[in-house]
């Protein structure tokens, strides 16, 4: 297996000595490639084996910790608007989603959950839970169509609706600044303007497929503009959200006067511009630079997916679990990507791992700061120069080996096995 990339820099505004540091060509033989997939099965075998009750107590610490960001942040902003109170709830409400719902979606607790409904994949969030356990712009079901199945099954290939450099090619045409202006618009807004229309999308999709609703119209990236006027989105996800944090909680603070509801509207106002930068900044990076490749085609093997999920991520640099947990446990993306059901717990351990592991066969691991990886990401969509597309060639033996397997197959068994 060899993954070969091929630069589409445009050559006007190429950057000269650019910061790619990223192997142009990484070769994974046929004997590394089957030591590759023994590995990750031992890997999985030892992170299941200590999985257990100490799992689901560390969630609900974090989860308690988030709320008690949230409740101090509502607190203080009885003083009135100040950017203590907006860090506060803004530091909430990024726990509630991509710290808690997110792995909780994924169904790293549903084997530790004994019955409790809160840690459930198929309860959390669902009917009267939202209002207590993730009231979001997005909802359980449409995150899951979107996320657990278009973005992981297809990281980086043309059906993964989640990249970024890909989605903002249009801005190449128009000058620089623009194009910083755009990126910081789409950060501080992306949870309503891209992911609330993209899960939605991902949704109708699921529920077409099932023969539960009528076509939706195709798009490239499954997200056009018209998704925004969607009723069934405003009904379920936009007005429930808008309605409890920007009219019923600033109501709720009326009685201590009007300052003190003032001070909960602007500060909620603020924390969700700031939650949304904060969430973009450690997620969109993982995935987006002119040294992150996205692929071509359909993985064609196990092998081969696994390989996408490894080189098409990287890694956060953590000195430990504050940064953990303000990195939103994403600094662990390769690990993520191989076992996405893994619980957060698990990450820091099987990360060595998995590094050595990737070291033993000659697979390329990577790991930066998350502020470097912040300026390749902007690096990618603000340059004039275009994020490569690789190709991940296999040996003459696998070639053999993956044409037994469908695509479809493929993915759902990685993703699942």
């Amino acid at each position: 297996m060899q993954i070969q990339r091929k630069s589409n820099a445009v050559s006007s505004g190429a950057a000269p000595g650019g910061t790619d540091t990223a192997p142009r060509d990484a070769a994974l033989s046929a004997d590394g490639a089957r030591r590759l997939m023994a590995g990750i099965k031992a890997l999985r075998a030892r992170v299941a084996a200590r999985t257990g009750p100490e799992d689901l107590r560390h969630i609900k610490r974090l989860s308690w910790l988030g709320r008690a960001f949230s409740a101090a942040g509502y607190a203080t902003s009885a003083l009135g608007p100040n950017p203590v109170s907006t860090v506060l709830i803004a530091l909430g409400r990024f726990a509630r989603w991509v710290v808690i719902a997110h792995p909780v979606l994924h169904k790293a607790y549903d084997g530790v959950a004994a019955g409790d409904p809160a840690w459930h994949s198929r309860t959390f969030a669902r009917g009267r839970r939202r209002l207590w356990d993730w009231l979001d712009w997005l909802q359980a079901d449409a995150w899951q169509a979107q996320h657990n199945v278009a973005h992981h099954c297809y990281t980086g290939d043309e059906r993964d609706p989640d990249r970024l450099a890909v989605n903002m090619a249009w801005l190449k045409r128009k000058p620089r600044l623009v194009r910083a202006l755009a990126l910081l618009l789409t950060a501080c807004t992306w949870k309503w303007i891209y992911y609330g229309p993209a899960t939605r999308s991902a949704l109708r999709r699921r529920r077409e497929r099932e023969g539960d609703a009528p076509p939706l119209e195709r798009t490239s990236a499954g997200w056009s503009p018209s998704a925004l006027l969607d009723r069934e989105m405003l009904l379920r996800s936009y007005l429930p959200y808008a309605l409890v944090h920007f009219v019923l909680l600033p109501l709720a603070f009326l009685p201590l006067g009007r300052r003190a509801a003032l001070g909960v509207l602007v500060n909620s106002l603020a924390a969700e511009l700031l939650s949304n930068l904060h969430s973009f900044a450690v997620i969109a990076p993982t995935h987006t630079g002119l040294d992150i490749p996205i692929f071509e085609g359909a993985a064609r093997s196990r092998e081969e997916y696994y390989v996408r999920q490894i080189v098409g991520s990287v890694n956060y640099e953590s000195p430990g679990g504050a940064a953990d947990f303000l990195h939103g446990y994403m600094g662990y993306q390769i690990e993520h990507h191989l076992w996405p059901d893994l619980p957060l717990r698990q990450y820091r351990e099987v990360a060595r791992e998995v590094e050595a592991l990737c070291a033993e066969v000659g697979l390329p691991y990577r790991r930066d700061s998350v502020w470097r990886r912040i300026a390749e990401m902007v690096r990618a969509v603000v340059s004039d120069e275009e994020v490569q597309v690789a190709r991940v060639a296999m040996t003459h033996a696998g070639a053999r080996r993956a044409g037994r397997v469908s695509g479809g197959d493929v993915e759902r068994a990685a993703l699942h096995g």
